[in-house]
């Protein structure tokens, strides 16, 4: 079977959870059943191809339907592409399904994103935030703020049309939570949802899961993208800050792995507010950070699946996060292998934090269990659930 992954970025292992979930997903997928896959994408990145890609193509999206189609079926027929993948880009299953017509190839719609969470980027909180660089930019600013309330109206309207296409024109539509159905169908204006799978993102990495010997420090670990709107670190930093003022973190250490837009203001929040024991470490592999790390938080306003909670599990450092959407509670079974605590409720979070540092009978159960739990995401499993969407397809 020969699999075409659409995605915004090139294909990068230390990239997004989008991009790292497709290489893991291609992997166990030739792994397990000799497939072939290939990548499209938009967005270069100076890395090579990754080894489970046979390969890539640069594709540039043109406004020109038939420029479009032509360049998109060529890939398609020249590789004997039998289904393609679209990670996440509305805007591209009619591309993709025009493009396809009158051939066997099927298309897939995978959804990443909580439903119509795409409207918070570009959120009115970062607009007033924005500082202008020059006299004309200034004007620009002013009049987006000026017109926000009618361009927001307008964006929501356009994004339920494109959700609504994007269901129309795919073969089938996977979700990561069956709780995302229902406000998929309500913001698109859905009827029928017969279209949709509900695949859970899988483990990533292919590593056998280990029980004895877990050797673990005093070390409270965040493994995020540093984006201020969605992952909220500065909020992390503050809880922080609380729980080390608590002779029970005396000696435990936060570090921060991942890079992003808001790094600076990471920066800025640490030495203004002087926020003890903690260390910005930048894009690394975060595999050695998981192993050390005892405790994960996440402060996320919104995810689709906390792709970073599995791997937490994994590795068996316990995880916390805010209960701030539907598919926290498929990962994360509150006092068995994490905690969840009601959004809000900073205190009840820097307690949870507190209570796992000083209770170690605790925190190594809800260790061991976490790895246990985490199968449950395993790739082999993952990668089957892809091959029976296949085989549904008549693939």
């Amino acid at each position: 079977m020969n699999i075409l992954y659409q995605t915004c970025g090139k294909l990068n292992s230390i990239n997004g959870g989008t991009e790292r979930t497709t290489i893991t997903m291609a992997e166990a997928l030739t792994r397990l059943y000799g497939a072939r896959c290939f990548s499209i994408y938009e967005r270069p990145v100076s890395t090579p191809k990754e080894a489970c890609i046979v390969a890539e193509f640069q594709w540039i999206a043109k406004r020109d339907v038939k420029i479009n189609n032509e360049s998109l079926r060529k890939i398609i027929v020249e590789n004997n592409i039998d289904v393609v993948i679209i990670q996440g880009a509305f805007i591209h299953v009619p591309r993709f399904k025009a493009a396809t017509e009158g051939t066997k190839c099927k298309i897939i719609f995978a959804h990443h994103f909580e439903p119509k969470w795409e409207l918070m980027f570009g959120h009115f909180d970062s607009l007033i935030k924005y500082r202008p660089k020059s006299v004309i930019d200034f004007a620009r600013w002013l009049k987006r703020i000026v017109t926000y309330p009618y361009m927001a109206m307008n964006r929501e309207k356009v994004l339920s049309e494109q959700y609504r296409a994007a269901y129309e024109c795919a073969d089938k539509v996977v979700l990561l939570s069956k709780g995302f159905i229902k406000p998929y169908c309500e913001f698109a204006k859905l009827q029928d949802s017969s279209k949709f799978t509900i695949i859970p993102n899988g483990l990533s990495f292919n590593l056998s899961p280990y029980y004895e010997n877990l050797t673990k420090c005093k070390v409270v670990l965040i493994v995020s993208r540093l984006d201020e709107t969605q992952k909220r670190l500065s909020l992390a930093l503050r809880i922080w800050k609380k729980v080390k003022r608590s002779p029970v973190a005396d000696g435990w250490v936060m570090k921060i792995v991942g890079h992003g837009g808001d790094y600076k203001l990471c920066e800025h929040i640490i030495k203004d507010e002087d926020i003890p024991a903690v260390t910005l470490e930048g894009r690394q592999d975060p595999i050695p950070y998981y192993k050390e790390a005892s405790i994960f938080m996440m402060t996320s306003r919104s995810e689709a699946w906390g792709l970073t909670l599995t791997e937490a599990q994994q590795m068996g450092v316990v995880p916390i996060a805010f209960d701030t959407y539907v598919s926290l509670r498929d990962i994360i079974t509150d006092g068995v292998d994490g905690e969840i605590i009601a959004e809000g409720d900073v205190d009840g979070y820097v307690h949870s934090v507190l209570n796992l540092m000083q209770n170690d009978d605790r925190r190594q159960r809800m260790s061991r269990q976490a790895i246990v739990s985490s199968q449950r995401f395993s790739q082999e499993k993952i990668a089957g659930m892809w091959k029976a969407l296949f085989n549904n397809l008549g693939l």
